[in-house]
């Protein structure tokens, strides 16, 4: 697990310093916009998202030092926020803290925060345009178009208040939550130029370890306090949010989280010691149920 820190704080610094040079300076007219981009973007976070992309890359015999990952990584965390502003709408889940901070809304206003969101939307595309791979732009297109996660928000909020079963929720999970992570792992065997098999495994565990991610989010949600969280606890249940716990109970959703996760393990079997970032990941993201 130390190697895992070392490997994570590396990553989080490496991005958190493109992200500072990639967004618009916060004095850049008009300066409004441009602090909410960078209030939301450094309010904290472990920036799992691109630590599973360069681990994925170092696997699959990626070049060190090379900086596609670095851009591809900083690329999905503004995407990652975007959602969350949106996410956070009062129009949507109308949260009031995310992270332990006022949410951008609170801070600023719901207009800027709609329109925060989709700037770091745009200058997330901008970012992985100039990687010169229309392959990978398409990767995380499709993973946040209606078959990903705005299909997955569109569910999830004509799903509130309703008896569901557990196939809507897993729909949900995988298109809202899983899509993204999924695409964070493919995008590094991508940069890689990793096989077709290397890649159809790969993808295998991304799609596990992003749908443990949510179920343990839920989780989260049902056991933690608001300090814990950083952000609104019990509000999945207040809202009648479809989620595991709500669906299948807490116990079944822990059984389920930590069968994920070892779903998400073996498909790394043949790896070998490559994949040992990658196991150590899924592990990481197992631990916050007990």
């Amino acid at each position: 697990m130390r190697e895992l820190t070392a490997y994570m704080k590396s990553t989080v610094d490496r991005t958190e310093d493109a992200l500072r040079q990639l967004l618009p300076r916060e004095e850049t007219y008009p300066s409004s916009i441009h602090r909410l981009m960078r209030y939301s973007i450094f309010a904290g976070g472990k920036r799992i998202r691109p630590c599973l992309l360069t681990a994925a890359y170092d696997a699959c015999g990626g070049k060190a030092g090379d900086r596609a990952p670095v851009q591809a990584g900083a690329a999905i965390e503004m995407l990652h926020t975007f959602s969350l502003i949106h996410d956070d709408l009062p129009c949507m889940d109308d949260d009031d803290f995310r992270r332990g901070k006022p949410t951008a809304h609170r801070a600023f206003n719901e207009a800027l925060a709609v329109l925060g969101g989709d700037a770091l939307c745009i200058v997330a595309f901008e970012v992985l345009a100039d990687l010169g791979r229309a392959d990978i732009i398409a990767e995380t297109a499709r993973a946040l178009g209606t078959g990903g996660m705005i299909g997955g928000q569109v569910v999830d909020i004509e799903s509130e208040g309703k008896k569901v079963d557990r196939e809507t929720v897993e729909y949900i999970h995988k298109k809202k939550t899983a899509a993204l992570i999924r695409a964070c792992v493919r995008i590094g065997a991508m940069l890689a130029n990793a096989p077709a098999e290397t890649m159809a495994r790969l993808s295998l565990y991304g799609e596990h370890v992003g749908l443990a991610f949510q179920v343990i989010d839920d989780i989260l949600d049902e056991e933690s306090t608001t300090e814990q969280l950083g952000k609104d606890a019990g509000s999945d249940r207040e809202r009648g949010k479809a989620t595991f716990p709500a669906v299948c109970g807490m116990k079944e959703s822990k059984r389920c989280a930590e069968e994920l996760i070892s779903k998400a393990v073996d498909a790394l079997a043949f790896l070998g010691e490559k994949g040992a970032m990658l196991r150590e990941l899924a592990e990481y993201i197992r631990i916050r149920i007990n």
